[in-house]
């Protein structure tokens, strides 16, 4: 390609600082690579005299093979490294300056979450310790003192800001109201301020805390490498000049995308001269991954700080038609309003020009059969599949595309990061692990027996589990001796030694090979992506035994249960395209790549765009060297986004969305379709595909509808459910998930109860014994307490659930008592009603348990009352009028008067129902909600409740699955064979 005069003059100065903005498609990289041989040849620097830094390791190597392609194997001596890589080498180089980082270990992220978690039990906090969830600000702790290390802000510095600002804050002329209602009182914008200051103190408690225990236990995180090179380089003037000569001329790539702690090294390294050789590249309206610690500030920062500097703005674009850059370019004006370059592209592609498609349809399911149509129409035009990308903002969206086009028969390549522990392999290969870890423990085997690597019959599975629950033998001891599941005890049994007497890797691979996993999955069409995910579990296994060489598998399990307890993501991503394959990744993965077609979807507002952000621990601003109130907008950093996802492609682009959620919920497009050029963009006719999609919808949806699979005899099912009836709790499992039912109703599989539930267990004991005994005589609140305590210490809990499960009760129970105990004089209950064996028809049997009923009058008249150990739901949330609730609370309360009205000849007539809600609402009110029941409503239940005895006993939810696709339940009805 010729050079135009803005790449020549970036490749021909070669002294003093350079800024170079070039916008995406401009040849950035073919710049940085004639620029260093071009150095080689003018003057007399040495390859290894040159250092080129940049953000990713395949950046790296890109840079280095093109500089290759030039210069020949001197491209090998030139220092091309990530920043990270490069303050990692300084440190192996010069040891001697670096003891604290030399003398001790890495640490993993999960290492770092427990070592938060530990701090935070032990320091005195108010704020960041809450009350009921003390590790629920764990993970944002985790995050903010990263992003400090990032900013280069040390436990010391950050302590003097939080000082200062306090100081600020507290000096502020306009901290009160002076005139109407709220004159005399602080302002609601101080009040918030003061909060935040306040967790900022609490926060820097723990970062001073973080760093004194690293260093007391010799190990260091992730950021700690870039963080000593910078304060080693800041005190230690003879490391620093030694550095200084080493790398004389010095390229940054990608210069908007760094932070603070990596521009104080760039300026320490070029600091020998006024005007050093230091050449960046770089683009604001690029500058995407705030997360990181980059923001506009620190690409702006080189102007500020070399302002003679010449700067050359590259606005020849090689890659995309100029419908598209014009279209980009018209999101920007508000972004360049605030001190950016503005760089108006020209393309220079011989593409031909086409609009922007915007295509607005009616669902999700609808977009996702939409653009999974269109690109097999394109495939099968002549377009290379691995020339199409579909951008999407959040990785989960990965699933809903993925799964559109596999419904169609297109190949495709995820190539975001996704959760290594939603890959089906990974699954079945923990679900072993954790049989074995918990070896004589019938949960996890009646998971296990149901896994298609052992080819068991379903039916002999469920009979078993069924007959071990009722009997009330343990299931080990049912399947030790029944022939047709000795092997699978054999194997256990096995397993379980290996795990006492070998270290995990060596276990890891005995199972993956004896259980038949290894052959299943060598023997897929799909062989190579399914090893992958196997493989790189056995790397985070690796990870693991690196920082703790001894590491057991309960210590494998406490460090997954680190994991799932904080949502922390174990990534499992795959580079690169494939030939044949549609590619699919977040924009974020999209920054440096090109392809003919690129489809954004999900592009509605609250999504992409108008993100309501809750920072649960907001830094303060002086930390990004910003002043109070110069906080960015967030959409700022969500159009750069969007700018790169458009430019991503050279011929076309269609941005879609759905005009309507999942839930029914109306959803609008995204701000910045808004904010394009009517001139740029043209609706995209969606008629076609809806009604095509109507058509077939169907058979679209037909992995959901799974066909022609054998089911259990049905004799099995309808015994188990004419003898056990239907009582609420089984039904609202039903109408969430028929499988939840199946499993937790009426097979009864082995499972442990949460903490939540044993808590609310022993609540309702509690409020149980008192009613029982306010029929004879008064109950003090302390003896109130008294019996939570006995009641919780029957539950199953550890010490730590005990002692948070007990405070949180007594908060509780001391507030609701003092309401509620002037009413109880002289009142009448019953408590724990039990009623089994209701007939609602000869087949279908009902059973339930009351918490009170409550005599109203002289007769048969009673207020039932349902207790609920939650924060307080509103009349028409309990009912299900609102789009997050589905009803169960109300269908409960009909579900007692349809037992109460068929008990005993009607002995008692229900009048009322009651939702009482134990914990108070976020003013500390509690609240209790009562419903008349109508006719209808009975009527309506009684409709549902056949529906679902006739769909139990025909087995016609054999092939059904929920909506919801983290179904635990769903998915281990998807692994039996």
């Amino acid at each position: 390609m010729e050079l135009n005069e803005g790449q020549k003059q970036a490749i021909e100065a070669v002294e003093g600082p350079v800024m170079v903005v070039a916008g995406p498609g401009t040849g950035k990289t073919q710049v940085l690579t004639l620029r260093i041989a071009n150095i080689l040849r003018v003057t007399d620097t040495a390859p290894a005299n040159i250092l080129a830094l940049t953000f990713t390791e395949a950046a790296t190597a890109n840079m280095r093979s093109r500089l290759a392609e030039i210069i020949g194997s001197r491209a090998y001596a030139v220092v091309i490294n990530t920043f990270h890589g490069f303050c990692n080498s300084i440190i192996r180089e010069y040891p001697e300056h670096f003891p604290r980082i030399i003398g001790s270990r890495p640490i993993t992220e999960v290492d770092q979450v427990r070592l938060v978690e530990q701090l935070v039990g032990q320091l005195s906090l108010n704020l960041l310790k809450p009350f009921g969830d003390p590790t629920l600000y764990v993970r944002s702790l985790v995050a903010a003192i990263n992003d400090l290390k990032r900013e280069g802000v040390t436990p010391e510095k950050f302590a003097i800001l939080v000082g200062e600002a306090k100081n600020e804050l507290n000096s502020r002329e306009d901290r009160l109201h002076t005139k109407g209602a709220y004159k005399g009182k602080i302002k609601g914008e101080v009040l918030k301020a003061e909060k935040d200051l306040a967790k900022n103190e609490e926060l820097a408690q723990v970062y001073i805390a973080y760093q004194n225990k690293l260093a007391i236990d010799k190990v260091y995180d992730y950021n700690d490498m870039i963080m000593e090179v910078l304060a080693v380089l800041q005190d230690d003037e003879i490391l620093r000049q030694i550095l200084q000569e080493e790398h004389q001329y010095i390229l940054i790539d990608e210069h908007q995308d760094t932070n603070n702690a990596h521009n104080k090294i760039i300026e320490l390294l070029a600091s020998f001269h006024s005007e050093p050789n230091l050449f960046v590249v770089g683009d604001e309206k690029q500058a995407i991954f705030r997360f990181q610690g980059a923001s506009l500030q620190n690409f702006l920062y080189f102007k500020k700080l070399y302002p003679n500097a010449l700067l050359i703005t590259l606005t020849d674009n090689y890659r995309s038609q100029q419908t598209i850059l014009d279209a980009a370019h018209s999101l920007l004006p508000a972004t360049v309003a605030t001190g950016g370059i503005e760089v108006r592209l020209a393309s220079k592609s011989a593409h031909l020009v086409a609009p922007i498609l915007v295509a607005a349809f009616s669902k999700p399911e609808v977009e996702q059969f939409a653009i999974a149509s269109l690109i097999k129409i394109q495939i099968e035009a002549g377009t290379p599949a691995e020339e199409i990308a579909v951008l999407y903002r959040d990785n989960k969206d990965a699933f809903l595309i993925a799964r559109a086009l596999a419904r169609i028969g297109i190949n495709y390549i995820i190539e975001s990061d996704q959760d290594l522990f939603t890959q089906s392999d990974v699954r079945r290969l923990l679900i072993i692990l954790e049989a074995v870890h918990r070896f004589g423990d019938d949960e996890p085997l009646a998971k296990l027996l149901h896994l298609d690597l052992f080819k068991l019959d379903p039916l002999l599975v469920y009979q078993v589990i069924r007959r071990a629950a009722q009997t009330r033998q343990p299931l080990y001891r049912l399947i030790k001796t029944d022939p047709d599941f000795k092997a699978i005890y054999a194997k256990l049994a096995n397993w379980r030694k290996l795990a006492t007497n070998e270290n995990l890797l060596t276990l890891f691979e005995q199972i993956i090979w004896d259980s038949g996993l290894l052959n299943q999955i060598l023997t897929a069409s799909n062989a190579t992506e399914r090893f992958e995910s196997i493989s790189r579990l056995v790397v985070e296994v690796g990870v693991l035994l690196e920082s703790h060489p001894e590491a057991t598998l309960a210590d494998w399990f406490n460090y997954l249960a680190t994991v799932q307890t904080h949502g922390l993501l174990i990534k499992h991503s795959r580079a690169g395209g494939m030939p044949g394959k549609v590619r699919l990744m977040t924009t974020h993965r999209a920054k440096g790549l090109e392809f003919d077609q690129v489809y954004i979807m999900g592009a509605y507002d609250g999504h992409f765009g108008g993100k309501k952000m809750r920072e649960l621990i907001k830094l303060l601003p002086t930390v990004y060297g910003a002043k109070a109130g110069d906080e960015a907008d967030s959409n700022s950093d969500e159009r750069r986004l969007f700018y790169v996802a458009l430019t991503r492609a050279r011929k076309g682009v269609m941005v879609s969305f759905a005009k309507e959620s999942v839930s029914g919920k109306e959803q609008l497009p995204s701000l910045f379709l808004t904010e394009i050029g009517e001139e740029f963009k043209q609706d995209f006719d969606t008629t076609a595909l809806e009604a095509k999609f109507e058509q077939q919808k169907t058979e679209f949806m037909v992995p959901v509808q799974v066909k022609n699979e054998p089911g259990p005899d049905r004799d099995f099912i309808q015994t188990i459910f004419t003898e056990q009836g239907l009582s609420v709790s089984a039904l609202n499992n039903y109408l969430t998930c028929p499988w939840r039912y199946f499993y937790r109703n009426l097979i009864r599989l082995p499972e442990a109860k949460a903490a939540s539930a044993l808590y609310g267990t022993a609540v309702h004991n509690a409020l149980a014994d008192l009613f029982r005994r306010l029929r004879s005589e008064p109950v003090t609140k302390e003896e109130l307490l008294a019996g939570l305590e006995y009641h919780l210490r029957r539950q199953p809990l550890t010490k730590q659930a005990f002692d948070q499960a007990l405070a949180k009760g007594k908060k509780a129970l001391v507030g609701w008592y003092d309401k509620y105990a002037v009413d109880w004089n002289g009142r009448n209950f019953l408590t724990e009603f039990d009623i089994k064996g209701v007939l609602l028809t000869p087949e279908i049997k009902l059973n339930g348990k009351i918490d009170k009923l409550e005599f109203t009058g002289s007769g048969n008249q009673v207020l039932v009352t349902d207790y609920k150990t939650r924060q307080p739901l509103t009349s028409r949330e309990i009912k299900g009028e609102t789009i997050d609730d589905d009803g169960s609370y109300f269908r409960q309360l009909v579900f007692y008067k349809l037992l109460l009205d068929r008990y005993d000849n009607g002995k008692y007539q229900m009048v009322m129902g009651e939702i009482d809600f134990i914990e108070p609402n976020s003013k500390g009110d509690y609240k209790k909600e009562q419903f008349e029941i109508s006719d209808l409503d009975n009527k309506e239940l009684v409709e549902t409740i056949k529906c679902v005895a006739s769909e139990i006993t025909t087995l016609a939810f054999w092939s059904k699955r929920c909506e919801d696709k983290d179904c635990q339940y769903c998915a281990l009805r998807n692994l039996i064979s």
